[in-house]
């Protein structure tokens, strides 16, 4: 008899796509709603994104709320000054958060460890800090860009309830694709080859350098769809989706399902959304600290995230099963 690991070895993105797409219809009754099934898919796509570059490659990055917000921005200012029609929108936003993945990227990447960590917070810093005095006649400064009476639409559709979050659900399931294609790559096999030993890789006469910008910008590409698809679902832009905070939630996100499974990442955005949104309730101004408690617990007894938790079940419970058969 085929186990249910060996279908979900054998067909991960059919079994992922039909979490996904049917994930309106059972989330009610745990305590969901659509709007949030579409803001954890959103999230989503931003984790799996950050895995790329955090998961494959090592490299820690503080300062991804750049690309988010930068391309949140220019979707929210071509609805205000352009059209209402998503895909002119989302294009432009995501070339703008192309670019400056480029330039942030080339200046960042020539450090490593610690030190890559706070250049790219400070460039974080910087453009929020930007958003808010420099920049403010431009953005909205802390109050953000306001959208009043916007009806984002695709085609002439509204995008709103199921139709908002199966398009959200189609931009996931095309990117965990694509995720799992360059995880399976030569290109992905280097990232993970970075991660264990640049120096070694480099005298091997493969260009680190390239590679690990291509990481960075092929990350910052996710960063920049979710965050124009987090202005169609929401059409606001705070001045929070720059903040050093949306990058430290993206790193507790990814780091509490599991760096580097690509599926981790998004169980974790999932799991934050959740617990914020539903688990919190009940909790009331303590839901912080339990979940404080919850991502050390983590980090100490499962340093692999859930997807490591899930791993060790699974062999403790096939290990004695096998005791009892052998027996």
């Amino acid at each position: 008899m085929i186990s249910l690991v060996s279908i979900l070895k054998r067909f991960p993105l059919t079994i992922f796509a039909l979490v996904v797409l049917s994930l309106p219809f059972w989330f009610p009754y745990i305590g969901g709603y659509v709007g949030l099934a579409t803001k954890m898919t959103i999230w989503a796509l931003f984790a799996l994104g950050f895995d790329l570059l955090l998961g494959f490659t090592g490299y820690l990055s503080f300062g991804h709320a750049i690309f988010f917000g930068m391309s949140a921005y220019t979707t929210g200012l071509m609805f205000k000054h352009f059209s209402a029609e998503i895909i002119p929108a989302m294009i432009i936003a995501v070339i703008v958060g192309t670019l400056a993945s480029v330039a942030v990227g080339y200046l960042t990447m020539k450090r490593s460890g610690i030190y890559f960590s706070i250049l790219t917070l400070a460039f974080g810093e910087m453009l929020h800090s930007s958003a808010l005095s420099t920049f403010g006649w431009f953005t909205g400064g802390e109050n953000g860009l306001t959208l009043p009476d916007l009806r984002p639409v695709l085609f002439g559709i509204r995008m709103d309830g199921l139709t908002m979050y199966f398009v959200t659900a189609f931009f996931l399931i095309v990117g965990y694709y694509i995720a799992m294609r360059i995880s399976k790559s030569p290109f992905g096999l280097i990232l993970r080859a970075i991660k264990s030993n640049s120096q070694r890789l480099e005298y091997t006469g493969i260009d680190v350098q390239k590679y690990k910008l291509g990481a960075f910008v092929l990350s910052a590409v996710y960063a920049s769809v979710a965050g124009s698809l987090m202005v169609v679902y929401e059409p606001y832009v705070g001045t929070e989706y720059l903040h050093w905070s949306t990058s430290g939630e993206l790193v507790i996100m990814s780091v509490m399902g599991g760096l580097g499974t690509l599926i981790g990442p998004i169980i974790g955005a999932w799991f934050m959304l959740y617990f914020e949104n539903v688990l919190s309730v009940p909790l009331g101004e303590e839901w912080l600290l339990v979940l404080g408690l919850i991502f050390m617990a983590v980090v100490i007894f499962l340093p692999g995230g859930f997807v490591d938790g899930v791993k060790k079940l699974y062999n403790k419970l096939t290990k004695n099963s096998a005791d009892v058969e052998g027996k």
